[in-house]
């Protein structure tokens, strides 16, 4: 985000207005409404089990992508605490995505109270603290008389963002990048107290925080390092060698590396159960064979958790094909955007039908404004995913590839991640469905 300087402000407020707080808004309603198995369950409830099934699916299949390129930022914030260089060796990375998520697997297999344990103490070690220090840093350093590496000239061409720029659409996905999956937390409502009241705070609180941690790290990065020497992995790592090496604390850069890596692995913590919980809860309504369906005795899917790191190593080996680490990096992060936009549009589309048929179930949070309210929200939501979808389509500068293999790459394995999910539903039988469900369903039938 720092390479945008001054526009970073005006893409802030873009990717707030017309993709979080949609975002935010929708789940919150749905969420209290249809409090259990998040993204699967409201497009279920629209539009029928095989909808659901797509939707949850394209919810956790962008997150083997997601997830890996998180992972690389993790090995490019590690290389800080070793050797720097490190952090542009794809044996490191590849190396470093496959350990990291397979003992972040292994420690969720022990429940979710456990996870969120993980999470937060990562999420104030690695980034409240890490954000604050940054920024509380930055701010001296400039007030101090240092040189400004942005411009900072109040002028309409410095603050808007031209969109003849394909750069400039390609830094967009970047922002969004940033607040992508804040409903997933849904996935979990149902083991919060008093959800009704509790999930829509902690929803908004997480948007809040994020945004301004976001915008003020963003420029604190900016002023700290030239726009033409920011890495997209480890720029945050490398603001914080030069402002600590200027204030001659060079030994602390290796610990701040650490805690970032920490941050970001915290993050991957999170993503890896809460897209699988849904996925899981889509199985036992037969959408999966029996043996994926299996639980330990935390309710964890753990069958599910190992097949979801296999596919995180494959993806993760991916850094050997290329030799530039941060292209493989922009890559796996447009594939994870196109896949989500369409998740995102099929979730807008079920809340407005929701909205009209089933308007009795009670909602503890309603999108305010009535049905213009909710049609203004999804619209505006909507718009942005649609936008973010064909933008993923648009390759990096440089780009090593070339235009048309860049987009036959990126068009074939978004292809064949949705056609995952339509083989499965092909082929599903009867005896997928759990006997729990089955008998329910029975009883149903029957009354």
């Amino acid at each position: 985000m720092a390479e945008t300087g001054m526009h970073m402000i005006v893409f802030n407020i873009i990717t707030v207005f017309a993709f979080l707080i949609p975002i935010a808004l929708v789940s919150a309603e749905l969420a209290t409404g249809w409090p259990q198995n998040g993204v699967y369950r409201w497009v279920e409830a629209a539009f029928g089990n095989k909808a659901g099934f797509l939707a949850v699916w394209l919810q956790w299949i962008q997150s083997i992508f997601g997830i890996t390129s998180i992972l690389a930022y993790v090995g490019g914030s590690l290389a800080y605490v070793f050797a720097p260089d490190l952090g542009n060796n794809r044996f490191f990375i590849t190396a470093t995505i496959i350990s990291i998520y397979w003992l972040a697997t292994w420690m969720n297999f022990k429940g979710t109270k456990q996870s969120g344990l993980i999470s937060s103490v990562a999420l104030v070690l690695g980034v409240l603290l890490p954000s604050i220090l940054l920024i509380l840093g930055s701010l001296v350093y400039v007030l101090m008389g240092n040189e400004i590496q942005f411009d900072t000239t109040l002028s309409t061409s410095n603050l808007v963002p031209s969109l003849d720029n394909t750069s400039n659409l390609l830094f967009f996905l970047s922002f969004v990048f940033g607040f992508v999956g804040i409903e997933v937390s849904a996935s979990h409502a149902k083991e919060v107290e008093n959800p009704q009241r509790n999930f829509p705070i902690a929803l908004f609180s997480a948007a809040i925080i994020g945004f301004v941690i976001t915008l003020l790290g963003g420029l604190s990065v900016a002023a700290l390092i030239p726009v033409e020497q920011i890495n997209p992995v480890n720029g945050a790592t490398q603001a914080f060698s030069i402002l600590l090496n200027h204030y001659h604390l060079t030994w602390l850069v290796p610990v701040m590396a650490f805690l970032i890596a920490m941050g970001a692995a915290g993050q991957v913590s999170t993503w890896i159960v809460g897209p699988i919980k849904g996925l899981w809860a889509a199985g036992v309504d037969g959408n999966l064979p029996r043996y994926f369906q299996k639980t330990n005795t935390k309710d964890v899917p753990v069958r599910l958790l190992i097949v979801q790191a296999c596919f995180i190593s494959v993806i993760g080996l991916s850094f050997f094909l290329v030799k530039n680490v941060n292209t493989m990096f922009l890559i796996l992060t447009s594939i994870a955007i196109i896949l989500y936009s369409m998740m995102y549009i099929m979730m807008f589309i079920a809340a407005i039908k929701l909205h009209y048929t089933q308007p009795n179930v009670p909602r503890a949070y309603k999108v305010p404004g009535g049905n213009l309210g909710m049609w203004l929200v999804c619209g505006t939501g909507g718009l942005s995913t649609v936008a973010c979808l064909f933008i993923g389509f648009i390759p990096p500068t440089p780009n090593p590839m070339g235009i048309l293999n860049f987009e036959l790459m990126i068009g074939s394995l978004c292809l064949i991640s949705i056609a995952g999910a339509f083989i499965i539903l092909n082929r599903r039988k009867k005896t997928w469905l759990a006997p729990q469900q089955s008998a329910a369903t029975t009883t149903q039938n029957g009354e």
